[in-house]
């Protein structure tokens, strides 16, 4: 997100008000938001290809503040790592990952199903970034499992802005609504951010 990142997206710190804006929604609406972040080991065999990254217990790997609530509840990229949701329910909840799609966590699945049996079918709002990698394929997993996914295109940023462009064809083919972030806060929906 900053120039000063290992694994800088070009252009996104422009983003950031309206991720600020989106996360301020989801806060004042009492809106569960389900984030992913990566969560690299020092030696991961992905740095031949991307600098080093996101390595597990850095400040990096936090991601920016403008995207956490205090106190996330985290879900490793382990087997077994989730059982059951906390109570009460976290306002915000992280998977971390160390492939491109969220749904690599091996809990996934167990996740989507514990939250659909506490709160019924959900509506996902998908943001962050790089649109044509992380967020283009936690779209894709979740339209997969037949869930309902709203692109904020104004509160994404590609490696390229052709790739941004294509991420976002790619995930209207698929079924995602396209939407802004105005439009997103003038409605009621659960945020998901990748």
């Amino acid at each position: 997100m900053s120039p000063h990142g290992k694994l800088y997206v070009p252009g996104a710190e422009q983003i950031v008000p309206n991720l600020r804006r989106l996360m301020q929604y989801a806060e004042q609406e009492n809106l569960l938001v389900l984030s992913s972040a990566d969560a690299h080991p020092p030696d991961d065999p992905s740095f031949a290809q991307w600098p080093p990254h996101c390595v597990v217990g850095s400040d990096g790997q936090k991601g920016i503040p403008e995207t956490r609530f205090p106190s996330p509840w985290v879900i490793p990229n382990r087997p077994e790592s989730f059982r059951e949701l906390p109570q009460p329910l976290p306002r915000q909840i992280v998977v971390e990952k160390v492939e491109y799609d969220l749904a690599s966590n091996p809990n996934f699945d167990a996740l989507l199903a514990a939250l659909g049996e506490r709160e019924g079918e959900r509506e996902y709002v998908l943001f962050g970034v790089a649109a044509e990698y992380c967020v283009l394929a936690a779209g894709l997993s979740l339209r997969r499992r037949g869930k309902t996914v709203r692109l904020v295109t104004d509160a994404i940023r590609g490696i390229t802005e052709e790739g941004s462009r294509k991420a976002a064809e790619e995930m209207s083919g698929a079924g995602i609504t396209l939407t802004t972030t105005e439009e997103m806060v003038a409605g009621k929906t659960a945020p998901i951010t990748s």
